[in-house]
C-alpha cells in the first residue's frame, strides 16, 4: 500500500501547487521505487534466508536511527513552551504502546 499512498499524495500536492515555481518532483521518489523492487525480488524466493534476516535487522536499525533523529530535533525548551499536557500525552502514548506490544508478544508466545 506504500506506493499508491505516495502516488496519491504526490497527485494531491501537484494539483494544489503552483506550476510556475520550478521543476516538479517525480511521481514516485527513488526510495519508493527501490522499495518496490526489493519487495518484488524478495517475493520471488530467490533471496536466501540469511540475506533476508540481515536485511530485516538492518531495516530495524534504520528505523531506530530515524526515530532517534526525529527526537534529536526536539529541544527541551520547546517542550517546556508547549506545556505539560502535550508532553504527558506523548509519554502516556509511549507507555501505552510499549505495554500493548509487550502484551501482544506474551500472548503470541
Amino acid at each position: 500500500m506504500l506506493l499508491p499512498v505516495i502516488v496519491l499524495a504526490v497527485l494531491v500536492t501537484r494539483a494544489g501547487g503552483d506550476a510556475a515555481v520550478g521543476e516538479r518532483p517525480p511521481l514516485l521518489p527513488w526510495f519508493a521505487v527501490a522499495f518496490a523492487l526489493l519487495v518484488a525480488v524478495n517475493s520471488t524466493g530467490w533471496v536466501p534466508r540469511a540475506v533476508q534476516a540481515t536485511g530485516n535487522d538492518f531495516s530495524r536499525w534504520c528505523l531506530v536511527a530515524a526515530i532517534a533523529a526525529i527526537g534529536m530535533k526536539t529541544h527541551l525548551k520547546e517542550l517546556a513552551a508547549v506545556g505539560f499536557k502535550p508532553v504527558a500525552l506523548m509519554v502516556g502514548e509511549t507507555v501505552f504502546l510499549a505495554a500493548l506490544a509487550l502484551a501482544l508478544l506474551r500472548w503470541l508466545a
